[in-house]
């Protein structure tokens, strides 16, 4: 459907495709129902060729159209370099890991392996990260007793456990959290952090105490 007199944008006697630039009024994130501004006219629900920028468009984008005959298709946004825009809808990794041997438990959750290694793109503003964890540790005292264990990303500490471990036996715990951050700024570090405690008395350091955690990070942007 199309409003306002745009029969200027559809002369089928020009051969070839033409490019305009157009400007996002509204958009449907879940059906791609749309309307664009182009040349002061608007048009409604143009075809978009479907790119990840699909999920992100919103009123004020300007995008790129290619027309031929009477058709419009919406080919995506446009943004010149260093656009503060640049980027929008894209989606990158990153990846994070640490490791520690050799510790003592107090009955407090420690902090025992931690990493900076996941740094926002300048571009994104959310983030979805999966921090997995396993550790082990020695029952140095003299009786039955409890440890903890739990792995998450810049306090969100999602995922722990504990295990019941018999004096001087060795126990194995693993854990895994799922973290989501919206509002992200570029540059912004999302740190990575297993801890540990003992639950009844303090266990005193043992060589074969360890901890390794790592994390997967995907990165996207709604701007």
């Amino acid at each position: 459907m199309i409003t306002d007199n745009l029969a200027t944008l559809f002369d089928t006697g020009q051969p070839g495709v033409r490019f305009r630039q157009g400007t996002i009024l509204s958009w449907n994130a879940q059906t791609g129902e749309n309307t664009v501004d182009l040349a002061g006219g608007t048009l409604t629900n143009v075809p978009i060729i479907n790119t990840g920028e699909a999920i992100a468009l919103r009123a004020g984008h300007v995008v790129g159209m290619l027309g031929q005959g009477s058709t419009w298709f919406i080919i995506g946004r446009v943004t010149p370099p260093n656009d503060p825009n640049f980027a929008a809808a894209s989606v990158a990794f990153g990846s994070a890991g640490a490791q520690v041997f050799g510790f003592a438990l107090s009955t407090a959750m420690v902090l025992k392996a931690s990493s900076n290694e996941l740094v926002v793109p300048d571009w994104a503003d959310e983030a979805v990260v999966f921090v997995g964890g396993q550790t082990q540790a020695v029952n140095t005292t003299a009786a039955k007793d409890s440890y903890a264990f739990r792995v998450g990303c810049s306090a969100g500490n999602g995922g722990g456990t504990f295990q019941t471990v018999t004096a001087g036996d060795i126990g194995h715990i693993g854990a895994v959290s799922r973290n989501r951050f919206t509002g992200l700024s570029g540059g912004e570090v999302l740190q990575i952090t297993g801890e540990a405690q003992s639950l009844g008395a303090a266990w005193p350091l043992h060589a074969s105490n360890s901890m390794f955690i790592h994390a997967i990070a995907i990165y996207k942007s709604n701007i």
